[in-house]
């Protein structure tokens, strides 16, 4: 077919590989034309050939026509489109930023006070404050949890599961608004962090499982951006309503509009491919293809991933015990070993206990708070351009360095130049602090702590995410996505339980040991391989060769060959750099 400028398209024949039909009845002769946005190009499937593959079904090798006009990359309208989707996905995580950002201010406010503590004077004390933040945590590590969050994943889809967990935010920013006491706020929170936890462990999945290779990086980092993002909308909010009377409520009333576009706007997106090819929709799937790949990577991906699912198949439903076997079990110790270091480097810290910190030591803990959330956010946005130009590894690496000499230079000032304050006796409500003894020393720690949050942003808080999304097959990864994603709030937990107790036992030599987690983050970051630019089904063999993966190189391929037959193994389309 010519196109409506009468220009002539080039089509070649894609042959692929047999599947055996049950029975006659699952084929048809009927077949299915899909028209793509380029009026020239269109690609045709024969039912018969979508539904009877097989080496033992004797039916003809499948065709599929593709017009090859635009073979040389991605049609921007395409490009455009999957930006849009991934874009709008990551509102999830922005849920997740609104919920870091507002409570603060609000346990600090007095109209809170007075409606839920019941205080008229004072301030809302630890335990209770400890509380209000573990057990959004807590409720976060509980959907997480592989178990739960594999079985949204897997069984309701990525695309359900994200609209499910806007729901539930939806429902437990409802519980809390309207609470009159400790019990139902509590209740609130963990039905809060439920939502968070399921969304943190579905978004970068669905992310990444709808760009193509060479936007993957970049897509994948909107999650982190979309925190950073709720956490400078949830100050900015904080700021309009907290000190009003009830404005406490008013402000969780307004978080859940996000969740409620998310939840209405999810209806309009797309399903993930490789979801749908894992459930037999592969025509649904190539039609999802074939709105964000050009044609020719639309049929290629497709048969990829059946491919691979296929050999999955082969090889039986996956036990839990084999997520801690063989190469996928050194890649959970490596993926949760990447998002546990993501916390303990002491990022949230500075979230959680930065104001205090730095107002105890002579800075206005507004000032500090504005500044910070727009470092944050900013320093987000060199990820999304330099994830699929330099590279993961890269972005890591610098990132990590940053920080420990962030963490080195304000441990080595606090050491030298703050002293512990106690809390004055005669002044009600007064707690202890520091004072700062050299005011230049003040202001390194200031500008290292800034220093810390752009390093962070840029690097090992969005990459870590990405890289994690990447690595597991296809088989596992809905469960193995689910542990690490369970042990990043683990170590969020530790960071929010453990933090002051540090403060309070070493004070600021606290920023050695998040030094020492930076340092390792260093290491790490070097033994990695690269990722970028390689498909999702090809990722894992990057890991062969590398130092404590060698010894299960030879047992995954039995596995690949007793599962393939005689089938031939599609080959690593990508290689490791530098």
């Amino acid at each position: 077919g010519g196109g409506s400028d009468g220009r002539q398209s080039s089509r070649r024949r894609a042959g692929r590989p047999a599947r055996c039909c049950a029975s006659p009845s699952m084929a048809s002769e009927e077949s299915q034309t899909y028209t793509t946005s380029d009026e020239e190009v269109d690609v045709i499937i024969d039912e018969n050939e979508v539904e009877c593959f097989g080496p033992f079904c004797g039916a003809e090798e499948p065709r599929v026509e593709v017009d090859e006009s635009h073979k040389g990359g991605l049609p921007c309208d395409k490009m455009m489109r999957v930006a849009l989707v991934a874009l709008f996905a990551t509102m999830g995580s922005t849920l997740f930023g609104l919920d870091i950002g507002y409570i603060g201010p609000i346990i600090e406010s007095q109209s809170f006070k007075r409606d839920v503590e019941h205080l008229e004077h004072g301030n809302v004390s630890s335990n209770t404050e400890g509380l209000i933040v573990s057990l959004f945590s807590i409720g976060a590590i509980f959907t997480a949890f592989p178990v739960i969050s594999s079985y949204f994943i897997d069984e309701w889809g990525r695309k359900m599961s994200i609209m499910a967990g806007s729901l539930v935010f939806i429902i437990g920013s409802i519980i809390q608004l309207s609470c009159q006491g400790n019990t139902q706020l509590f209740f609130g929170r963990f039905v809060s962090g439920m939502a968070i936890g399921l969304l943190s462990a579905v978004i970068v999945l669905y992310q990444s499982e709808l760009a193509p290779a060479s936007m993957r990086g970049a897509l994948s980092t909107l999650y982190q951006l979309g925190i950073t993002f709720g956490i400078l909308l949830a100050a900015f909010i904080d700021q309009l309503m907290v000190d009003r009377e009830e404005g406490w409520r008013m402000v969780m009333g307004i978080i859940c509009i996000p969740a409620a576009c998310l939840l209405v706007g999810m209806v309009c997106l797309p399903r993930s491919p490789r979801w749908l090819v894992q459930k037999g929709k592969r025509k649904e799937a190539l039609k999802v293809l074939l709105t964000i790949r050009s044609d020719a990577e639309a049929v290629k991906e497709e048969e990829e991933i059946f491919q691979e699912i296929e050999k999955s198949r082969a090889e039986g439903e996956p036990a839990w015990i084999e997520l801690f076997q063989g190469r996928c079990g050194r890649l959970i110790v490596l993926g949760m070993t990447l998002q546990i270091l993501q916390q303990l480097v002491g990022m949230n810290a500075f979230m959680y206990f930065g104001p205090k910190i730095f107002e105890s030591i002579g800075f206005d803990k507004n000032m500090f708070t504005t500044i910070n959330n727009f470092v944050n956010f900013l320093a987000s946005f060199p990820a999304v351009f330099l994830a699929d130009r330099a590279g993961r590894r890269q972005l890591m690496l610098w990132s990590a360095m940053g920080m420990t000499l962030a963490c080195g230079l304000m441990g080595l000032m606090g050491s030298l130049y703050v002293v512990a304050k106690p809390a004055d006796p005669a002044v009600p409500d007064s707690e202890p602090g520091w004072t700062v003894s050299n005011k230049s020393a003040g202001w390194v720690i200031a500008g290292s702590a800034f220093f810390f949050v752009f390093n962070f942003a840029f690097g090992f808080g969005p990459i870590v995410w990405v890289y994690c999304a990447e690595i597991f097959p296809m088989r596992y990864r809905a469960r193995a996505l689910g542990v690490t994603t369970v042990a990043n709030w683990v170590g969020n937990f530790i960071i929010a339980q453990f933090t002051p107790m540090l403060l309070d036992a070493i004070q600021f030599s606290t920023f050695f040991v998040f030094g020492f987690f930076c340092f390792l983050g260093v290491l790490i970051s070097a033994y990695i391989p690269e990722t970028k630019g390689v498909p999702l089904e090809n990722i894992q063999e990057l890991f062969d060769r590398k130092v404590g993966f060698r010894s299960t190189m030879a047992l995954d391929s039995k596995k690949t060959v007793a599962a393939s037959g005689d089938r031939a193994l599609p080959l690593i389309a990508g290689s490791e750099s530098e």
